[in-house]
Parts: structure tokens; C-alpha cells; sequence
């Protein structure tokens, strides 16, 4: 296996054991995490709670479709989809002096957002855009592509 497979295959499973760990008490808890979505203040109260439901089944989802390599493509799009969309959440929310949990993990709020926390959305939305950029290179270039090297 060439180092550029293994550096996707690492980000994958990565990638998919995050987006299981993040889904799973949300998915379980989903009035507590609609309350952690509103807490940003960004999207209203009738959006929030959709949102609070849409959005750990699509991390559960794309978690299951980067370890499996099933849907591949949908699962990076939307894995990098979700950490860029996570950064700008707690960037906003730091920025206006928001003192709320992070929801991330932890529904109950536990997780205060901080620089520490903004510079793990950081490294998390950068690790995602690096999986697309190497999963979506095209053929040729020597580096693997999601279409022929992970199926």
C-alpha cells in the first residue's frame, strides 16, 4: 500500500470513528442536543430542532460510509462539509462571547467552547479538506483517488 493510501485509509477511520462518537448521544438525546443547537443563536428555535435531528444522522451516516468505503465519495463531501460548518459554529459563537457548551461530543454542555476548542475544529476541518483534496485528486497524479484505490 503506498503512503498516500495509507494516509486516506488513516483519515477515514479517523474521520469515521469521530463522526460515530459525535452521532451516537446526540442521536440518543435529541431534545438536550436541540438545545445546544439553539444555544448558538443562529439558527432560530424551529430550525435548531431540525437541524438537532438531521444532523447526527448525517454524521452517523458519513461516519459508516468513510469506514466502510461504501458511498465513499458522499461520505468525504459531507465529512468535510460538516467539520468546516462546526469551525465557523464555534468560531461565531467565541466571537460573540457566547458561554455555551459545544454540543460537540457532550449534549449536556459540559464542553465549553474556547481557542483550545476552536483550534480542534481547526485541525478537524483542515484533516477533512485534506481527505477530499486527496480523495477527489484526479487519476494519474500519483496520489490516490477515492474512485479506483479505496474501493
Amino acid at each position: 500500500m503506498k503512503a498516500g493510501t495509507w494516509t486516506v485509509w488513516l483519515l477515514r477511520l479517523g474521520f469515521g470513528v469521530l463522526l460515530l462518537a459525535a452521532a451516537l448521544p446526540k442521536i440518543a438525546q435529541p431534545l438536550l442536543f436541540a438545545e445546544a443547537v439553539a444555544n448558538y443563536r443562529v439558527l432560530g428555535e424551529p430550525l435548531s430542532r431540525w437541524a438537532a435531528v438531521w444532523v447526527p444522522w448525517l454524521e452517523l451516516l458519513a461516519g459508516l460510509s468513510l469506514i466502510s468505503g461504501l458511498w465513499l465519495e458522499a461520505g468525504v463531501t459531507v465529512n468535510a462539509g460538516l467539520m468546516t460548518a462546526f469551525l465557523v459554529l464555534v468560531v461565531q459563537a467565541q466571537l460573540r462571547g457566547l458561554d455555551i457548551g459545544c454540543g460537540c461530543f457532550d449534549v449536556q454542555g459540559e464542553d465549553p467552547i474556547t481557542w483550545l476548542k476552536i483550534m480542534e475544529n481547526l485541525a478537524f476541518a483542515a484533516g477533512s479538506l485534506l481527505l477530499a483534496r486527496l480523495c477527489f485528486r484526479p487519476s494519474g497524479s500519483g496520489f490516490p483517488n477515492v474512485n479506483t484505490d479505496h474501493q
